[in-house]
């Protein structure tokens, strides 16, 4: 599957973003308390401008940067508070390209696993390759002491191996496609990497498909982190 593409011509939002609608709940959460009017936000992997539309719901007057490879950041409504300014371009892209505005705020949510992929190597290798993209980014653009906020599923901990099995067909039933434990990022590798903890982390099981009697094993987790320094 090209895994940049993979959201192109489709309807994101009822196909896909209406599925993890507890994620971007997590999100809203966080953002109402660590987002400002008159700041800049820089959503990385936001898909249909996903982080734009619910900070224009939250009626913050903000600037939201989507850097985003599929077509689909251009599936977006008209806003009320936000000004949107969509970047067609991979994270990678992103590294050498000059960003419009330095950013008070990077929002990732439910992107890194799928962005990883996308370095086709091994798990390990695709997360320290994409960190290290990550740190090259956040050095580059981030103001000093902005901010991180970020949105990834998980299993939760403790979770079996059956369990988690159960997880993926019920997810490739609902997705197309679902990811070993593996590729999903832990909170401790996002800490290790940013070389700071995290001053928020909340979390909330995510409940997919609704009409199953099958517990969830799957969480969404939202984690803020201050004070950068990239390492």
């Amino acid at each position: 599957m090209d895994k940049i593409s993979k959201f192109d011509g489709i309807d994101y939002i009822k196909s896909y973003a209406s599925k993890i609608s507890t994620m971007h709940e997590l999100i809203k959460t966080l953002l109402q308390d660590h987002v400002c009017d008159g700041d800049i936000i820089i959503d990385i992997g936001g898909g249909p401008g996903m982080g734009a539309r619910i900070i224009d719901d939250l009626g913050k007057k903000a600037v939201v940067i989507n850097i985003e490879p599929s077509t689909t950041i251009y599936d977006v409504p008209r806003l009320s508070t936000v000004e949107y300014i969509p970047l067609r371009m991979s994270i990678k892209e992103a590294l050498d390209a000059q960003m419009p505005y330095t950013p008070d705020c990077l929002l990732m949510v439910s992107s890194a696993h799928e962005i990883a992929l996308c370095n086709n190597a091994q798990a390990s290798e695709n997360k320290r390759i994409f960190f290290q993209d990550l740190n090259i980014f956040i050095k580059k653009n981030l103001k000093p002491n902005g901010t991180i906020i970020i949105g990834f599923p998980n299993y939760y901990k403790g979770a079996t191996q059956s369990e988690i099995d159960r997880q993926r067909k019920l997810t490739e039933s609902v997705f197309g496609h679902s990811h070993p434990s593996n590729e999903f990022f832990l909170l401790e590798e996002f800490s290790v990497a940013l070389g700071m903890q995290p001053v928020v982390h909340i979390q909330s099981p995510m409940n997919i498909a609704p009409s199953s009697s099958q517990k969830t094993v799957l969480m969404a987790n939202g984690a803020v982190f201050n004070n950068i320094e990239a390492v």
